[in-house]
């Protein structure tokens, strides 16, 4: 297994986790911040433009979620 899939299989489980975490308490939105930027990284390396811009905006959004 190469080095992007085991950081997507990464990425899966800290979404998973942020997911569960979500309605318990607000740490899931801070929990979704490195799943994006995992994902970040991986679609950098696949020259992914559309996907990155997806990411970065998802991150602000639950940036702007943890806070409110």
């Amino acid at each position: 297994m190469d080095f992007l899939n085991k950081l997507g299989i990464i990425s899966f489980i800290l979404t998973i986790i942020a997911l569960y975490a979500l309605p318990l308490s607000n740490i899931g939105w801070l929990i979704f911040l490195p799943s994006y930027l995992l994902q970040i990284y991986i679609f950098y390396k696949t020259k992914q433009v559309f996907l990155i811009g997806q990411m970065c905006v998802l991150f602000l959004f639950s940036l702007v979620n943890f806070f409110r």
